[in-house]
């Protein structure tokens, strides 16, 4: 081992490419790209500033606007910012690009960026347009000030020139190369979809029809979401050339519908409501219910509403975002009460109608002081929403359904239900229901020919490919062909089990990427499990206790005599659940020395699981599986259901599933250890979740030659940060984790395989410069200064757009038509000069398979070990061990170590999921509440995760 700086950590730089590798059988692919044609234009980007008020006084002037009830409004003024977001921000852009004489040639993503052809001419020497803009509904207009900085220059022909050489210029460590270009490239391609009137875009890159004649919708039985199909796009650098990657996306929006239709049809709620509430008391907390779930769904949604006419003014159509429904909490203090502007609720219930809710009737500025009223109402007095709808519109509201606030919590404006309308094309963030995940799936699973057919028709059409004028005033074109790349098939390694009953190594056969066990059982079993029992959640009343008592023995006889699980055949008396709420003090009642639980779950209700896991976990430090009713007692397939969960009960009791039978020459020696960490951030939550959820770090480490187990760390970083400095620590006790192992003889890892997973292109540098510096101070604090570790940095990627199709069906999987399992592609849509490769080690079992991408951002162990064999060593690891994955029977897509540091977030997110799924648990700034939730000192180090 050689002396390493810790200091050369900031300026270390992606390794070169050692060679490509050379093993496997050689195949042609398909890649979902298109070679782009660029000429070196004088193309020039400008980045944004808008702010609200004029020139000379933006931010500190005050604007008046009246709104629907005739009342001035006074919106910005000194101390106020006022920001314009979406299609706001985007309409403010595209007015200041009209003020030029002439408009010139230019694209933009609408938010804060414009790519012009060749330099703008300003009449103002400071670079900003005054911009006059007036909202729908609202009789005055807002003056914005957009700040032009710039011009930088887009470099295209410095860019063109690298891809001549493929060298990087003198003292230049940057990655990932030429960025502002190829992102100006990508805002010139992605201008003309984003501009299309009867499309929406998603973030950078995804893109979705909106009209009928083009959009791509799934069938569903939901009346409130639908799945579009849209296209994504990006620009990538590859070797010698420019690339625009293209492939199929999916994503669920908000249904376009009748707000009186949504609500007469969201669980029944319109057979509860009534205007004088006189059926409501027997169904309150039920009703209440329901419109808890439709208020967050409903939140932030855009509507499109119309103020109708009146004898001064004509009818007045709307499109604004909602705070939900009228809650009585609305314009409340701080403390959550009433101030005396506050709307008054009729009754006690945080919902009501048009005729149960009364506010304060101002006069407006503009009418005279004389002016006594509106029509048969007195101004200054409190009039409910229905008498006022009918004096000032003359129309009569639904007094059956509840009222929605247009206005915000603080300053609410309530209008009837069925004046409001949901907008078409809006992302849905929050978690699906099970049944929608279904209706997902079955829809974004498509042959990859198919995914291809529609790539280069339905795909370049919504995209603009061909025929672009924009596309050609700025040099650009898009070959029509998809590209093929040459790849490898790499064969699949030797496993060893142990022949049941027996002491002999058994090998089953593997075929397609899987094995099934026949006549193998685990190759060493863990601790036994001396005393254990079951907890049977029921679903109903009539559910069978004795059937799912005679299951769960099945399950634990199967475990010992045919897996060769330690376990104890007679276990102390199961406990019968009514409930969820029931199980706390189920788990209470269990014998102080339960090692092992069995839960039988009635669904697969993900709040029962989660709470399950906080009460084995971390409650109790009690080992659970979970299994599901119908699968642990129906008889047919169920051995193989009993194999799958027995692997998972002896990686948790530190046992090993399966071995290599030639093990890896780097790994065999001892001195080796792997790796894997993670960082989740709060996505794809429940509505109404996450307003301050921290992001969950899992780290995960080998601990012998064996590559079977892998115990787990897991904390809590402030919301959508990716690492803080606890890294160092708790690396450290992986490494002291090590060496206490007695296989390792108190001796620590002379080489270290890192894989981090999850983190894009443009974070590789700060992994370098801020993780890895603190995983090497960790070493530093275990090792003697001339004798550090060697060290291996790999990036692990699943979440990227890169997919490839076979050209040849002697090269595809029989059931999804994927390339066939191991399939490895480092060139074509790589780069010469830096080491990534895609990797596919699985059989996609349905849709088109998704591989690996991985990139090596420190290497002190291939190269220098195998020379220009290195990329092959590599490859060759990475898909053996994804056949190591503990608890499947056949190869994963990622390799084990970023798997489970995978599930090891998932789980800390299961040990505190309240704090996802409900925004209110979380208090602003704080993590107090995670800080509490550590696995149970009784689970530390183990697998309690899988």
């Amino acid at each position: 081992m050689g002396k390493l700086s810790l200091a050369s950590s900031s300026t270390e730089f992606l390794p070169r490419r050692p060679n490509f590798g050379t093993q496997g059988t050689k195949t042609v692919l398909w890649a979902n790209y298109f070679k782009l044609n660029v000429k070196a234009l004088d193309i020039y980007k400008y980045s944004l500033n808008v702010i609200y008020g004029g020139a000379a006084t933006a931010g500190s002037a005050k604007q008046e606007e009246e709104d629907p009830k005739g009342k001035k409004v006074e919106k910005g003024g000194k101390g106020e910012a006022k920001e314009a977001k979406g299609k706001k921000l985007g309409s403010i852009i595209e007015l200041a690009m009209k003020q030029f004489p002439a408009t010139p040639t230019y694209a933009s993503e609408f938010k804060a960026q414009v790519i012009t052809l060749g330099k703008l001419k300003f009449s103002n020497p400071d670079g900003t347009v005054e911009v006059k803009y007036t909202e729908a509904g609202r009789s005055r207009a807002e003056t914005w000030t957009v700040k032009f900085n710039g011009p930088e220059s887009v470099h295209v022909d410095r860019l063109l020139d690298y891809f001549g050489t493929m060298h990087d210029l003198a003292g230049d460590a940057t990655f990932p190369k030429f960025p502002t270009e190829v992102d100006a490239i990508g805002i010139v391609l992605g201008h003309t979809p984003r501009t299309d009137k009867d499309a929406v875009t998603i973030g950078r890159g995804r893109h979705f029809a909106l009209d009928e004649a083009r959009s791509e919708a799934a069938p569903m039985n939901s009346f409130t979401v639908s799945i579009l199909r849209g296209y994504f796009q990006s620009v990538r650098p590859a070797t010698g050339r420019l690339l625009l990657n293209v492939h199929v996306t999916h994503a669920v929006f908000r249904q376009p519908i009748r707000l009186d239709e949504l609500l007469g049809r969201w669980g029944d709620l319109k057979k509860f409501y009534s205007k004088t509430f006189t059926n409501l008391q027997p169904h309150t907390k039920q009703l209440e219910n329901m419109c808890d779930k439709l208020h967050k769904f409903l939140k932030k949604s855009r509507v499109r509403h119309t103020v109708p006419a009146t004898r001064t003014r004509p009818a007045v159509t709307i499109e604004t975002p909602i705070a939900g429904l009228a809650h009585i909490k609305d314009a409340c203090d701080k403390k959550g009460g009433p101030t005396e502007t506050s709307p008054k609720f009729r009754f006690q219930f945080p919902y009501s109608g048009p005729e149960n809710v009364k506010f304060f009737l101002r006069r407006p500025d503009s009418e005279p002081a004389t002016a006594t009223g509106l029509g048969n109402l007195r101004y200054d007095t409190w009039v409910t929403v229905n008498d006022y709808w009918i004096q000032k519109y003359g129309v009569r509201p639904n007094l059956d359904l509840p009222l929605v606030n247009v206005g915000t919590v603080n300053r609410p404006m309530y209008i009837p239900a069925e004046q409001c309308s949901v907008l078409p094309g809006q992302l849905v963030k929050s978690k699906l229901t099970p049944g929608e995940q279904e209706d997902m799936i079955r829809f974004a699973c498509r042959f990859p020919a198919d995914n291809a057919q529609s790539i280069v028709t339905k795909g370049r059409a919504l995209l603009a490919l061909d025929g672009n004028k924009l596309l050609a005033k700025f040099g650009i074109t898009v070959d029509k062909e998809l590209l093929t790349v040459t790849a490898r098939e790499l064969p699949p390694p030797l496993l060893n089990y142990l022949r049941r009953k027996s002491t002999a190594i058994s090998r089953p056969e593997i075929k397609d990427g899987g094995w099934l066990l026949r006549n193998e059982q685990v190759s060493q079993s863990g601790r036994p499990i001396a005393a254990w029992s079951y907890i049977h959640i029921q679903a109903a009343q009539h559910d069978n206790a004795e059937e799912v008592k005679r299951a769960v023995y099945s399950f634990v006889e199967f475990m010992e005599s045919s897996m060769g699980v330690r376990i104890a055949k007679q276990g102390s008396p199961g406990k019968i659940c009514s409930s969820k709420d029931a199980l706390p003090a189920v788990f209470k009642s269990l014998p102080a020395n339960t090692q092992f639980v069995i839960v039988v779950l009635p669904d697969k209700q993900s709040a029962t699981y989660n709470l399950v896991k906080q009460l084995g976990d971390v409650t109790y430090g009690i080992m659970t599986v979970c299994v599901q009713r119908d699968m642990v007692t129906k008889q047919q397939g169920q051995q193989g259901y009993f194999a799958n969960v027995a692997l998972k009960v002896n990686l948790k009791f530190g046992g090993i599933n399966q071995r290599l039978t030639n093990e890896n020459e780097l790994i065999k020696g001892g001195k080796t250890m792997v790796v894997g960490y993670d960082v989740t951030h709060p996505t794809n939550l429940a509505a109404g979740g996450g307003g301050n959820a921290p992001s969950m770090v899992g780290l995960v480490s080998s601990i012998d030659s064996d590559l079977a187990q892998w115990p787990a760390l897991a904390w809590a970083n402030p919301p959508k940060q990716e690492m803080a400095e606890s890294l160092e620590s708790k690396f450290q006790s992986r490494l002291e984790l090590w060496r206490s192992q007695q296989k390792n003889k108190g001796q620590l890892p002379e080489n270290i395989i890192i894989f981090r997973d999850g983190v894009s292109e443009g974070q590789f540098n700060k992994v370098l410069e801020v993780e890895l510096p603190r995983l090497r101070k960790a070493c530093m604090n275990l090792y003697k200064a001339s004798a550090q570790p060697r060290i291996a940095l790999i990036v692990s990627v699943k979440r990227h757009q890169t997919r490839f199709f076979p050209t040849d069906p002697a090269h595809a999987t029989h059931r999804s038509k994927s390339p066939k399992e191991g399939t490895v592609v480092d060139r074509g849509v790589t780069s010469v000069r830096y080491w990534d490769f895609f990797l596919q080690a699985h059989v996609s079992l349905q849709g088109t398979a998704r591989p690996a991408h991985y990139t090596v951002l420190l290497d002190e162990i291939f190269r220098p070990r195998y020379g220009d064999r290195a990329a092959d060593a590599l490859e060759k690891l990475t898909h053996d061990m994804c056949y190591l994955y503990g608890r499947a029977t056949k190869a994963v897509s990622i390799c084990p170590p970023a798997y489970y540091a995978d599930l090891v977030c998932t789980r800390a997110r299961a040990h505190q999921s309240e704090l996802y799924d409900d925004a209110s648990t979380v208090k602003s700034g704080g993590l107090e509440q995670v800080k509490a939730r550590h696995v149970h000192q009784k689970l530390e180090n183990t697998m309690y995760y899988i």
